[in-house]
């Protein structure tokens, strides 16, 4: 079920889908390999409101159509559980072979029919991946405590990310005095709960707009990379909190920005990612610990507690220099392993997309 955490579905129905060549939403990005030369122009499903309201309405017999009259489709990321069984339905029924290509893994309850075929392309980590390859961004060894100005950082600069919430609670807590963030203009208001066990709406303030290095840009990757990078340089560890740690439904997002900007410099990361997030990760052999999103009987300000003791904790270790000095020795290995992996990344990616396309049965060669 969708719960309050969903942008709601808007009421508007599909009436088509858009025939486009396959792309991500990022124009600077590198286009993705093998993909358009091999299969071009084709149907893409978008189960996405295009005005960032929420998700389509999709009719049976709209997904039906468009399933019959198309072997290939590019599959937009965002599905919910309910239209990945659409999707799935109506490609059984077609009993021919059907190919749906899509930006992330689909890791959906329901069973992929047998006459269907996924081909992954991890677009967006592809991308990222090159422009910080081609960047001369390089990894500090060696970390020393004495040379770190700030206790960590964290980017909410998103007013509708789960980000926002856990600052206010930190904020109160005194836990930004030495941090480095983004956050926009948001009243407190926009994260009072109805269940506040916890007491904390009666604690909780507005945030004021702040730039990591007043000089944040959204949108604008290729700037942020080097910002972002060097302001980790200077700080004990890194807070990544991706938008959608509040869902306790599965969504088919894509791995993007958000969950590689940490290992862009070999900064001590704390990630809170969900289970489908961390897993993609560590299938490329990234290493970090996860703190998991809101499970799924969990309340929005138990999660945020729990986030928030941990965050604690590592604060806590950067205030004893021994400690912290220990603590930045022991992750190196696993910091430095990562950066030099987001470096090749795209190259691994590439490889497997055209190692994809090698596998597939003769059936789904010529579709």
């Amino acid at each position: 079920m969708i719960n309050d955490f969903y942008p709601k579905e808007t009421g508007i129905r599909h009436t088509e889908f858009p025939v486009r060549s396959y792309a991500t939403e990022w124009d600077w990005g590198a286009e993705i390999p093998f993909i358009n030369e091999k299969f071009g122009t084709r149907t893409r499903l978008n189960p996405l409101d295009p005005m960032g309201k929420g998700w389509w309405s999709w009719p049976d017999s709209l997904v039906e159509k468009t399933v019959m009259e198309n072997p290939v489709m590019y599959l937009h990321y965002g599905s919910l559980d309910s239209q990945i069984k659409q999707l799935y339905t109506a490609c059984e029924k077609t009993g021919a072979p059907r190919l749906i290509i899509t930006d992330e893994k689909i890791r959906s309850k329901h069973k992929v029919p047998s006459n269907v075929r996924i081909l992954v392309t991890h677009a967006m980590a592809y991308q990222y991946s090159k422009i910080f390859d081609e960047s001369k961004l390089r990894p500090v060894y060696k970390r020393k405590v004495d040379n770190l100005e700030h206790s960590f950082m964290i980017m909410a600069s998103n007013p509708d990310s789960p980000a926002t919430y856990v600052l206010m609670v930190l904020q109160e807590l005194g836990a930004l005095e030495n941090a480095l963030y983004s956050s926009p203009s948001l009243p407190a208001e926009k994260w009072i709960r109805e269940d506040d066990k916890l007491a904390i709406n009666h604690v909780i303030k507005d945030l004021k707009k702040n730039y990591i290095g007043g000089d944040y840009v959204r949108f604008d990757h290729k700037k942020n990379l080097n910002i972002i990078s060097e302001n980790l340089k200077k700080c004990h560890f890194f807070v990544a909190i991706d938008r959608d740690v509040f869902y306790n439904d599965y969504v088919h997002w894509s791995i993007a920005e958000k969950h590689l900007q940490c290992f862009t410099s070999t900064t001590p990361v704390m990630p809170i990612w969900t289970d489908a997030e961390s897993t993609q990760m560590k299938e490329w052999g990234f290493r970090f610990e996860n703190i998991v999103s809101r499970q799924q009987d969990e309340t929005v300000q138990c999660a945020v507690k729990r986030w928030c003791e941990k965050i604690l904790f590592n604060l806590n270790i950067t205030k004893n220099q021994q400690w912290s000095q220990a603590w930045q020795d022991t992750n190196a290995p696993d910091t430095t392993h990562n950066f030099e992996l987001l470096k090749k990344l795209h190259q691994n990616i590439a490889n497997e997309i055209d190692q994809q396309i090698d596998e597939l049965p003769k059936e789904f060669k010529n579709l």
